[in-house]
């Protein structure tokens, strides 16, 4: 230990005697004009992101021990620094050692005579670093820049829009979450298409902040089951764990995920249609139907997601869909419906919708979309908050209560043979229980639960949580194998 102080002591008697003045890194400071954050520490090119809070910096590897960390260092060239008492080369490549995720490492800066002692903390989720010196608010959008670092591949970097996300209930929370689109320049009408976890380009994403899931994982495991399930229309996003990042500030943990959007879904003519329920007014379970279709992009709890609403309104098939639900005698629907609905995507939502008790997902929570002017309209599901909890039978949506009992084209024995079908695969607790597994590993395997108790005051036992879940998935299906071989 005293052959490290007498090197600190030398550095800085020769960094006094180099300059009369040195400059000195901010470490909470807001962005610079470029949307850039003071850099403190380098590796093969990714930025360790600071948390001015714990004075900690993390960042992302994919490996769980490195035996022998070779990485390119860079640091502010008036600056010096120390990883473990090592005195760390700039612009060279540095061995750390061994490598172990989820330990805490000492390095210190030291910069025109000061000291700073912080920790570093290597970590196999991928980092998403937010910079902005704006306010980030429901709407509009403001200005940020975004690099997303993986733990194995080249970062993206991008400017953004980004703008909270959620109804005014989530508006409340802590914890928000957001929605973000990249830019090709500053001007956030100015968006361009990329690729995130090489998944489909797309403008827009999602940062779901999963304040109130204690298990942080119901719409990662959901979305992963509704595409699972074999099927040609069925529509869904997928997510991926990150760690947030917004300036200075470790936000904890997030799920980045796609959109769901014209884009996502290939719609480009102008008969394609994309409406998305947002409130329980006029969807709830289709219970009304309304003459009165308006000429602006809302309709009772609905919105027009395409065309873009400045160039066509187009309520005609949500409307007709409506009126033969609600209004319709029993020839009309039975004749009707398998135009107007897709019966098989239809099916597999009623199947998928009991398999998880998503009770908020009854008539809220869903998009209706078409590709062609020919096709019948197909559901797509989203935001499974409240998931995974209750234990009835979904049956209260007039929809599916008139398909029931008047028995369209055999609906019930189709339904009852696709959830025997999908028993055997996709439903299987095996299957399902294999998706939580892999969702819990991946949690354990970080220290991000610990972080995200201490950030946000809560108290997550991250073994528990899933072995509640566990236990109700078991007890769930053979409620519904009951119900189905009944039908």
């Amino acid at each position: 230990m005293k052959y490290f102080e007498v090197i600190i002591s030398s550095i800085l008697i020769i960094m006094c005697f180099e300059s009369c003045y040195k400059e000195e890194i901010i470490f909470n400071t807001e962005p610079n004009n470029l949307l850039e954050l003071p850099l403190i520490l380098r590796m093969n090119h990714k930025d360790c992101s600071f948390d001015n809070n714990q004075n900690s910096l993390r960042y992302s590897v994919s490996e769980e021990v490195i035996p022998k960390f070779e990485v390119f260092i860079e640091f502010q060239e008036y600056s010096v620094i120390f990883f473990e008492d090592q005195l760390l080369k700039n612009n060279q490549i540095n061995n750390l050692g061994e490598i172990k995720i989820n330990t805490e490492y000492k390095v210190q800066v030291v910069t025109n005579n000061i000291i700073t002692e912080l920790s570093l903390i290597f970590t196999k989720l991928p980092i998403v670093q937010i910079t902005t010196p704006n306010q980030i608010y429901d709407e509009p959008k403001s200005l940020a820049k975004i690099v997303v670092n993986y733990s194995d591949k080249q970062a993206v970097i991008s400017y953004i829009g980004i703008e909270q996300r959620g109804g005014w209930h989530t508006l409340q929370l802590p914890k928000r979450s957001y929605n973000f689109s990249f830019l090709n320049s500053i001007y956030t009408d100015d968006k361009i298409s990329k690729s995130l976890f090489d998944l489909k380009s797309n403008t827009d994403w999602t940062l779901d902040g999963m304040y109130t899931d204690n298990i942080k994982v119901k719409n990662k495991i959901a979305s992963k089951i509704w595409a699972d399930m074999p099927g040609d229309k069925h529509f869904g996003i997928q997510l991926n764990y990150v760690e947030l990042f917004i300036n200075n500030e470790h936000q904890g943990l997030y799920c980045l995920g796609e959109k769901i959007n014209a884009e996502l879904l290939s719609l480009s003519n102008n008969e394609a249609l994309l409406y998305k329920a947002i409130g329980w007014t006029g969807p709830k379970c289709f219970e009304e139907s309304s003459q009165n279709i308006p000429t602006i992009d809302r309709w009772d709890g609905w919105v027009q997601k395409y065309p873009n609403p400045n160039q066509r309104i187009n309520w005609e098939p949500l409307a007709r869909l409506r009126d033969l639900i609600v209004n319709s005698n029993d020839e009309e629907f039975i004749s009707q419906i398998s135009n107007t609905i897709n019966i098989d995507n239809f099916i597999d939502y009623y199947l998928f919708l009991n398999l998880i008790s998503a009770t908020d997902n009854l008539g809220k929570n869903i998009f209706l979309t078409r590709a062609l002017v020919s096709d019948p309209l197909c559901i797509i599901p989203w935001d499974f908050d409240g998931a995974f909890s209750a234990s009835a039978i979904i049956s209260n949506n007039r929809l599916y209560k008139r398909l029931v009992a008047l028995n369209p084209i055999n609906f019930n024995q189709k339904l009852k043979d696709r959830w025997f079908y999908l028993r055997n695969s996709i439903f299987s607790s095996t299957h399902l229980l294999q998706i939580v597994e892999a969702n819990l590993k991946q949690l354990e395997s970080s220290d991000i639960i610990d972080i995200e108790n201490k950030k946000w005051s809560s108290d997550i036992k991250i073994q528990n949580e899933f072995e509640k879940l566990n236990f109700w998935i078991t007890e769930r299906l053979p409620i519904l194998d009951n119900y189905y071989e009944k039908l």
